[in-house]
């Protein structure tokens, strides 16, 4: 791959230096484009002899000279952002603790729910069980509570 395209460093992106063939107008071109996987979410795939890359993966590649498994990890949460200071090697686990939010149909932080006491509770899960953290006046309160436990669990990847 180092043969059919060059990376710019500060910002991840990818160009090729050796175009697919009967494409030579992508010559010194940006490679790849957006596409959504299942989950809805947008990352640069680059098509290079007929396979399909995540560029994310291509520039951890380059950078460190291995590809990554399981997977890859931005530590931003912006899955578009590859600079090779956004990109880390991840369990698929680890990965999963990194979600900044999740989508929601109500409007409380991420770890708090609403009891029928009218409290709130903060709870968390850690390698699949669920840790209740203890009842709160407001949501606020635990959601503070949740974010310590998520730093203190899940450490570079809270």
């Amino acid at each position: 791959m180092e043969q059919k395209l060059k990376i710019d460093f500060q910002t991840g992106k990818l160009f090729w230096i050796n175009p697919p063939k009967h494409h030579s107008d992508l010559l010194n071109k940006e490679a790849g484009n957006l596409q959504k996987n299942l989950n809805g979410k947008n990352y640069w795939v680059i098509n290079v002899d007929g396979k399909k890359y995540k560029r994310s993966h291509i520039v951890f590649y380059f950078v460190n000279g291995y590809w990554p498994k399981p997977c890859i990890d931005h530590i931003n949460g912006d899955s578009t952002d590859d600079r090779p200071t956004n990109l880390r090697q991840a369990t698929v686990t680890q990965n999963a603790w990194n979600h900044k939010k999740r989508a929601r149909r109500i409007e409380l932080p991420m770890g708090v729910r609403k009891l029928a006491s009218g409290r709130f509770q903060a709870r968390i899960s850690y390698f699949g069980k669920q840790i209740h953290l203890g009842s709160f006046q407001s949501p606020d309160e635990a959601s503070t509570i949740y974010q310590s436990k998520r730093k203190e669990l899940y450490g570079e990847f809270a």
